[in-house]
């Protein structure tokens, strides 16, 4: 499930982490960094400067030999 909502929108992601996650706040806001071998979100307070908590998402590796 979560695979498919991280290559949606950012809007359905949040629905779904807002009420997957309790310390998100329904006036925050995040940030999705994709990157080669999965997906970085960044929990940010609305009035905050900096992110309060990072989530990474790592994507499923069918080559075992890129873990050596």
């Amino acid at each position: 499930m979560i695979e498919h909502l991280l290559r949606t929108n950012k809007d359905k992601l949040f629905e779904y982490l807002i009420d997957f996650d309790s310390s998100l706040r329904s006036t925050d806001i995040i940030e999705v960094i994709h990157f080669e071998y999965g997906v970085k979100i960044l929990y940010q307070h609305k009035e905050g400067r900096k992110p309060y908590k990072t989530r990474v998402y790592l994507n499923k590796m069918e080559d075992t030999d890129l873990l050596r």
